[in-house]
């Protein structure tokens, strides 16, 4: 006989917190592994407990024609034998999974004396932790560094918005024009092909960041996103990752700037120098944020790059390859 559970009990006339749980608890199961005794508080098809992953999906066809897709492993186990009932006949290959799993089942040993446990897989001491959770579901698990480094670094928030964008490959799009019924939808992201180009490869932005690359000395010019991974970025500014953050944030948003005011308000500059100055003057204003001691290292990076602007040469360069959206 089954035994209620949170994960086998209903919603619907519970009050909004009960409501609440039920609408996340799918999340819970992402991490959790049953260990199987009685088998009356374990999902059979949708638990993992046997293997790494539950057997709908390690048997997608089995389960898909399954007589109860939210059979308890209790249901499946009677009289010491294993028994899966199904919708119709098994073709040649079902034939084969069904021998396969049931091979599998029969190496497992039900345990009427005790009752079902979980351990939560996503955490090293086996419990329930939020903060697991919610890194698995930000990160599937993966731990970001790059990412963890930009939010945490004391940009504006609207900066920190602007990195994850151009990470992401994605822009902003308003859709303040379009409404259904009298709701108006609000801003979206959309992936955005241009991106690349316009932060790497118009003429615009290869001049940055080759002049960025004389003042500090770089052996490679980035072309893409890929070219600031890892310690990749502290070691082209000669600094921790924070400042690299902060000095590649100041002289994207600048590119970004001079792209809407040309693509625009069709407003170019006068030199392509002063796309520099400008995310010079960001990287100073923002460093205002930082404690103290980064403070420090900003300024002396700061100043290798105002010598390096005080003995530039200016030379032609033709903008005509600006990106437009």
């Amino acid at each position: 006989m089954r035994h209620k559970s949170f994960f086998n009990s209903k919603s619907r006339g519970a009050s909004q917190f009960w409501q609440g749980l039920h609408k996340v608890k799918h999340l819970f199961k992402w991490g959790a592994i049953h260990k199987v005794r009685d088998g009356s508080q374990t999902f059979f098809w949708l638990d993992t407990w046997l293997g790494d992953s539950p057997l709908k999906i390690q048997y997608p066809t089995l389960y898909s024609i399954s007589r109860d897709p939210n059979a308890m492993v209790a249901d499946i186990y009677y009289g010491g034998e294993w028994t899966i009932d199904f919708r119709r006949s098994l073709s040649s290959t079902e034939a084969l999974e069904h021998d396969h799993l049931l091979s599998l089942l029969q190496t497992f040993h039900i345990n009427s004396s005790e009752c079902d446990e979980v351990e939560w897989s996503l955490d090293k001491s086996k419990g329930f932790s939020t903060k697991s959770l919610y890194t698995f579901i930000t990160h599937r698990g993966v731990c970001m560094r790059n990412s963890d480094n930009f939010w945490r670094t004391k940009l504006p928030l609207k900066i920190k918005v602007f990195i994850w964008q151009l990470s992401h490959n994605c822009s902003r799009v308003l859709l303040s024009n379009i409404e259904v019924g009298k709701v108006t939808l609000p801003a979206v992201y959309v992936a955005d092909k241009n991106l690349p180009l316009i932060f790497f490869s118009c003429s615009l932005a290869r001049f940055v960041w080759s002049g960025l690359g004389s003042a500090f000395s770089w052996d490679k010019i980035p072309t893409c996103l890929d070219d600031l991974q890892g310690g990749k970025l502290s070691r082209m500014f000669g600094t921790n990752m924070r400042i690299g953050f902060f000095f590649f944030a100041g002289f994207a948003w600048a590119i970004w700037k001079a792209r809407n005011k040309m693509a625009i308000e069709r407003s170019f500059p006068n030199n392509p120098i002063d796309i520099i100055y400008t995310g010079l003057s960001f990287v100073q204003n923002w460093g205002r944020l930082l404690k103290s001691s980064d403070q420090d290292k900003l300024m002396k990076r700061v100043e290798v790059l105002k010598l390096w602007l005080n003995s530039y040469l200016p030379t032609a360069l033709s903008i005509s390859d600006i990106c437009y959206l």
